[in-house]
């Protein structure tokens, strides 16, 4: 390795899959794997070069600095936000994160999953999450300094296509690894990721990895809400151009809410 790596992702935007990915290649390159916020407090003492650090939310805040050493090169992932609320919410309703075991304000105090899972309808679920912590991961990706010299900005369905490998190619190449390392890193993808040879006991964190989830989730009426909340954030990203995407939605028959809610 001729640089260190900072990975940093947001939820739901393939945090556990890079992380598997990148665990896997320290391991094999006897490179520093460490993980940001499991080391916040003492960053500065355990970043030994070689070093992986990922950071899952992308909010560095006084490491900041660790993103302009000029011996560090950034991959950052980010991933349709209409699919980051599916993906979170599903997750959110099921999950064993201490956190979703936490009093929400103003909420009458309940737990963020008990009163996720107490909503009536689908809608009020995506609404609740939405404007709680799915909003937070938006902000963050739309907060995120974009014309960094030294990172690369790749998209969570960019990667998920990427049978072939050639993006992950392009990606470790950029990122510093040479010659027979980029092998490795080739190989520990392929296993590690979804579509690929990945064991059962790494697929438990994901309820589904397809893009374009929300073309089967959304409706009108959650769209607009999603609309009312962030209007820019699918733009800003480029996700799309305008609000045409509405068009094609529709409300989804009792039968088939009542299917979704079961999942």
């Amino acid at each position: 390795m001729k640089q260190n790596i900072v990975v940093a992702t947001h939820h739901k935007t393939g945090t556990v899959w890079m992380s598997t990915v990148f665990k896997a290649i320290a391991r094999r390159l006897d490179a520093n794997y460490v993980d940001f916020w499991s080391h916040y407090g003492r960053l500065d003492r355990v970043l030994k070069p070689p070093f992986i650090l990922l950071n899952h939310n992308s909010i560095f805040s006084r490491h900041a600095n660790e993103l302009r050493r000029q011996d560090v090169r950034i991959l950052h992932l980010i991933r349709d936000p209409r699919d980051v609320l599916v993906s979170a919410m599903h997750y959110h309703r099921k999950a064993d994160e201490s956190w979703l075991r936490e009093k929400v304000a103003g909420s009458s105090d309940a737990p963020y999953q008990q009163r996720l899972n107490s909503l009536a309808t689908l809608h009020e679920q995506y609404v609740f999450e939405l404007e709680n912590a799915t909003s937070s991961t938006i902000e963050a990706m739309l907060d995120w300094e974009y014309d960094r010299p030294n990172c690369l900005e790749v998209r969570y369905e960019d990667l998920w296509a990427d049978r072939s490998l050639s993006l992950w190619s392009d990606i470790v190449s950029f990122l510093g690894f040479e010659g027979s390392e980029q092998e490795v890193c080739r190989k520990c993808f392929w296993e590690h990721s979804l579509f690929g040879k990945a064991p059962r006991a790494n697929r438990r964190h994901a309820r589904s990895g397809e893009v374009a989830q929300w073309k089967h989730e959304f409706t009108p009426e959650l769209a607009r809400a999603f609309l009312y909340r962030f209007p820019d954030a699918l733009e800003m990203l480029g996700y799309e151009n305008g609000d045409h995407w509405i068009d094609g939605l529709t409300t989804p028959s009792t039968s088939q809410a009542q299917a979704c809610a079961a999942t």
